[in-house]
């Protein structure tokens, strides 16, 4: 077929996504199948005409999404079944967390387990009856074929509608019950925080590094987690296990070794294949990880792992406008992962006489160790055995890796890339801010800075009205949408923006965002929900208390409420942490495991907090260094040129001098003027090696 011919086949047809901003519903505005979005006129349209609603959730970077575009939403006679028959809406869930949360559950209550694309089946009500994710056009690999799927269900629907109405209403009964608020009221106890420690421990991989086993996922929540119960308790084995992963993912082809960042996750045991997916959040909140082991441990390693990230962040997946974009695809040219393998020939023939150092030290092979002869450049224990048996020292030796890396990533970058999902979340910015301030503090590097300010501009001008925070921007294009997501993620990366940039107005900001979370999301008992009350397309109020990819926002909020009652003194916000926390009491105390962003909070309330207040402007930059050198997992930073604002921390501490002052569980140190006199004073809180 020629081009012209391929062109018009594309566009045959428009449906009417075609109006819409997110990439992902864009990639299927021209199917032949009549999608909609979620919209008032779609769930008007199923009622009117009494039609079941086919909802198909995913978003721009799932490469299973893919596969089920090409073989289903482009075939014809599908696409006419579902005209005929249902009314088709498509949800990016990356624009509509809450929708994606409501029928997540519901698939996983149908099939036991989730993923996408999501594929539920609803009553003209919005209730689910049937659910299920990826399904083939025709019966193969142990699942029902689409085709037959849907033939199935519309003999059902129309002769025993009944039968479909009862369980519907079954299974949402069920639901609402599930996801009823908590009403506990005591404050779990301290044992908690060790008993989640061990639970992750005792799922913790000794021979690869990881927790579980394959698919094998990054889980830079419970890294980070353990980092803290380390610092606090001595215990080498908690070291040992943080140290383990770090150093295996980053090795490994979960790891893009010649561009820098994070894939989504490996799909063996063994960190070597990935799924190759970019996603934002993964890389932000890896890049705090790492920067928090380098503080902890000072191995340069971690720290150059931080620089690669953010520096591939800032490259490739930056808007100019100053917002980070939400991912970067599995797939190019409809194969996943080709953008990113090589064969040993290609080596070859790129790098002449350094192939073979290369090739050794990757496990480049003639084989190849993904699909045909193609390989992801991964690096094991034999590589640092061949590279410390090789002759040269490391710095002769990293030049020639280094050189290398650059040529193959320039060839790299003149093949046809992977599909970026362009579109600004708040949410995903706040952990990109985050990201950046903590890498700023482990490198020194003042871009990390620059950018970081800029993100929390872009989202301050173009996401943030009448004190309202808006989801989605893509060029120019705002998604309506209230989402606890964006409050929580964004009001964390502002206070860890305020420890890099000093700039008070950032604490202001942070502390409306939180005060404005809990008249959007709580309700009168304190329970956190994703989304506001009364939305009249939800059948249920979503809420998400447990980790995932993702941390849990309500949680993250709740550390937030902790550290800006610290540092602003209010009681409220403490007030509200404590009465969230004892409200997933019940919780943790039965999965601590798996809410461990709340167990973090927890840890937090109770742990001994190191305070530190720098005041003065000259020569500050030589003790800010020193306090970020620092692994101080429960730290209060106030940074002031003057000191006369109306914080607590601050009363009596003004001064035309630079000082710090060091305070730790209610005792005072002398006030330190040099940097020699802060190591000092810190280094006692650091940690116990």
């Amino acid at each position: 077929m020629d081009l012209n011919s391929q062109v018009k086949d594309t566009y045959k047809y428009t449906n009417h996504l075609i109006r819409e901003s997110s990439p992902y519903l864009l990639q299927h505005a021209h199917n032949p199948v009549d999608w909609y979005p979620w919209s008032e006129e779609a769930l008007e349209k199923a009622r009117k005409e009494d039609k079941p609603i086919f909802l198909s959730i995913g978003y721009a970077s799932c490469h299973w999404c893919h596969v089920m575009e090409r073989e289903s939403f482009k075939d014809e006679m599908i696409a006419k079944i579902l005209r005929e028959h249902f009314i088709s809406i498509k949800v990016d869930r990356e624009q509509r967390p809450d929708l994606d949360q409501i029928y997540m559950a519901a698939t996983q209550a149908v099939t036991g387990s989730g993923g996408w694309p999501m594929s539920v089946f609803l009553t003209p009500d919005l209730k689910p009856f049937f659910a299920g994710t990826y399904f083939p056009p025709e019966d193969r690999y142990g699942r029902p074929g689409f085709k037959r799927l849907l033939t199935e269900l519309i003999e059902m629907y129309e002769t025993d509608r009944a039968r479909i109405e009862d369980y519907a209403g079954r299974l949402v009964t069920a639901l609402q019950s599930s996801y009823r608020a908590s009403t506990d009221s005591v404050l779990p106890d301290r044992s908690i925080v060790m008993l989640a420690a061990e639970s992750l421990l005792n799922n913790y991989d000794r021979i690869h590094g990881g927790f579980g086993n394959a698919p094998k996922f990054p889980h830079p929540t419970e890294l980070s987690f353990l980092m803290k119960i380390y610092a606090n308790s001595g215990r080498t084995e908690i070291l040992a296990a943080i140290e383990q992963t770090l150093t295996s993912m980053a090795r490994g082809g979960i790891y893009d070794q010649i561009g820098g960042g994070f894939h989504r996750y490996a799909t063996d045991s063994l960190w070597l294949v990935p799924h190759f997916e970019k996603m934002l959040y993964d890389n932000a909140m890896l890049a705090v990880v790492y920067s928090e082991a380098f503080q902890l441990t000072q191995k340069d390693f971690y720290r150059k792992i931080v620089r690669e990230t953010l520096d591939f962040m800032i490259r490739e997946m930056k808007d100019g406008s100053g917002g980070f974009y939400s991912s970067i695809d599995a797939d190019s040219e409809s194969e996943e992962g080709r953008f990113y393998v090589w064969t040993r020939a290609e080596i070859k023939r790129l790098l002449g006489d350094r192939s073979d150092i290369f090739c050794h030290y990757f496990n480049i092979t003639e084989k190849g160790n993904f699909e045909g002869n193609t390989n992801i450049p991964n690096i094991d224990n034999s590589s640092i055995e061949y590279k410390t048996g090789f002759g040269l020292d490391d710095g002769q030796f990293e030049k020639v890796i280094d050189e290398s890396r650059k040529i193959l990533f320039e060839v790299r970058s003149k093949r046809v890339r992977p599909v970026t999902d362009d579109k600004i979340l708040t949410s995903w910015n706040g952990l990109a801010i985050s990201g950046l301030a903590k890498g700023y503090q482990v490198t020194g590097n003042i871009r990390y800075r620059e950018v970081a300010l800029k993100a929390a501009d872009f989202i301050k001008e173009n996401l943030y009205h009448d004190g309202k925070l808006i989801h989605s921007y893509r060029q120019g294009v705002i998604s309506p949408g209230l989402f606890l997501e964006d409050y929580a993620y964004l009001a964390a990366g502002l206070i860890d923006l305020y420890e890099i940039s000093y700039d008070y107005d950032w604490i202001n900001m942070a502390a409306g965002l939180a005060g404005e979370a809990v008249d959007l999301f709580s309700d009168e008992s304190g329970n956190l929900f994703l989304s506001p009350a009364n939305q009249s397309d939800h059948f249920m109020r979503p809420r998400d208390i447990g980790d995932g990819a993702l941390p849990a926002p309500g949680s993250i909020l709740i550390q937030v409420f902790l550290k800006l009652a610290d540092i602003t003194g209010r009681e409220t916000f403490a007030k509200q942490a404590e009465k969230s926390l004892e409200l997933l009491s019940g919780n943790m105390i039965g999965m601590p495991s798996g809410l461990i962003s709340a167990v973090t909070a927890l840890d937090f309330r109770y742990s001994p907090k190191t305070e530190i207040v720098v005041v003065g402007r000259q020569d500050r930059t030589v003790l800010m260094d020193v306090i970020y050198r620092h692994y101080l997992p429960h730290r209060v930073i106030v940074v002031s040129d003057r000191g006369d604002e109306a914080i607590p921390l601050l009363e009596g501490r003004g001064n035309d001098t630079t000082i710090a002052y060091v305070c730790r569980d209610f005792a005072c140190q002398r006030p330190a003027r040099t940097p020699d006199e802060l190591k000092r004073q810190l280094n006692p809180f650091r940690f116990p090696l």
